[in-house]
């Protein structure tokens, strides 16, 4: 052999092995995205599941940003916003919590449900009291039939911003 084939038979066994690391590293990272994808499914699943266990009346007023009209007192309720292990919020979340529930409110109101609010995500508007007509201004907090909700998860993750969202429309057919 000539030093010519040995120079590069070694770079040809260097790149080799250079690529089955950086394989390896992506798998790494793959991983990591889908454990965190998981863990923020499975905190927005339970979330969903704790908000459909409520007394139906109840829901939005346990898990929306109001904690003023809590049925148990002020401050009582789970409210909008929630925690997830392992998670980390994103840098420009204003409360420091990678959970979140949405109802059909507008944020200088949070209390109040409202048919007109436009949120595409939720398929508002929408007749929130099954009176066949879509108010404007008019509040259905404690007279709703149909309940729209969206549990969010945003979170800083190994890859960058992430987020992962559940829909879920509630009904409360007597």
């Amino acid at each position: 052999m000539t030093l010519v084939e040995l120079v590069a038979g070694i770079t040809l066994l260097i790149v080799g092995v250079l690529g089955f690391a950086q394989t390896l590293v992506c798998l790494d990272k793959g991983q990591a995205r889908t454990r965190e994808a998981g863990r923020a499914t499975q905190a927005a699943r339970a979330v969903l599941e704790r908000i459909q266990a409520e007394a139906f009346p109840e829901a939005f007023r346990r898990f929306n940003a109001e904690p003023a009209d809590d049925p148990g007192g002020a401050g009582t309720a789970p409210g909008a916003s929630f925690a997830v292990p392992g998670l980390s919020a994103r840098r420009d979340d204003p409360d420091g919590q990678p959970g979140e529930v949405v109802f059909p409110t507008l944020d200088a109101a949070p209390s109040q449900l409202l048919e007109s609010v436009n949120l595409e995500a939720l398929g508002m508007p929408r007749d929130l009291n099954g009176d066949g007509v879509i108010h404007p201004t008019a509040d259905y907090a404690t007279s709703y039939v149909v309940l729209p909700v969206l549990v969010r998860v945003r979170w800083e993750g190994s890859a960058g911003p992430a987020m992962v969202e559940l829909r879920s429309m509630l009904g409360n057919y007597r």
